[in-house]
């Protein structure tokens, strides 16, 4: 596995090992344990449509490892890198991450044939890997695009994509969208799920990582 690190990355890459190294100094890892407590731990994901998206164009980095490529924006690349931790430290964590139909309208409008095709079929597999019944979440969702709760989010889509993640009882709403969810989020605060990037997601499942290789 060859890495070339330039940018300013989120963990250490010893080439001498030739491993990421998540601690440097024991108090490092008891701060970050004091920080983001065990029952902190997302353990069950949605992922909405630009996670997905991240997941799949930069596949070959998150699953196999590969360098980001240096003309990726530095908040995009902490973004793959987060996932790729998350994805290679945490292949045993008892989580589940699932996504919602109304994703695969969004990834529909994708204008890359390619890319549109590779984006619907990893949506499906989540969907269809855990095997859940959307009806209530598709329900929740449609209703959840005028709720009063939400109407800190100026996209429709985006409101009802958490009314999704709210009826499949996820706990976490992942987003890499910072611009139209993130930034918005202190005035969510009735929203009975966690807003948070993959850099939060993997922030909180880093310290305890180690149980899981």
């Amino acid at each position: 596995m060859a890495h070339k690190i330039a940018r300013r990355t989120l963990e250490h890459w010893d080439a001498a090992r030739g491993r990421w190294l998540m601690y440097r100094a024991e108090g490092e890892h008891s701060e970050d344990c004091a920080r983001y407590p065990w029952d902190s731990v997302p353990l069950r994901i949605f992922l909405d449509t630009s996670v997905v998206n991240l997941l799949v164009k930069y596949g070959n980095c998150v699953f196999e490892g590969e360098a980001i490529p240096e003309d990726v924006a530095e908040t995009r690349a902490h973004d793959v890198e987060a996932l790729m931790h998350l994805m290679q430290v945490g292949a045993r964590a008892n989580w589940v991450v699932t996504t919602s139909p109304r994703a695969l309208d969004e990834i529909a409008n994708t204008p890359d044939a390619n890319l549109r095709a590779d984006l619907l079929d990893y949506a499906r597999d989540l969907l269809l890997t855990h095997n859940e019944s959307y009806a209530h979440a598709n329900d929740l969702g449609r209703r959840s695009v005028d709720a009063p709760f939400l109407s800190a989010l100026q996209d429709m889509p985006d409101r009802e994509l958490i009314g999704n993640a709210v009826g499949l009882g996820c706990d976490t709403f992942c987003t890499a969208d910072r611009r139209t969810i993130v930034r918005h989020r202190e005035r969510l605060l009735n929203v009975p799920v966690r807003i948070m990037t993959p850099v939060e997601w993997w922030q909180h499942f880093k310290p305890w990582g180690g149980l899981f290789v």
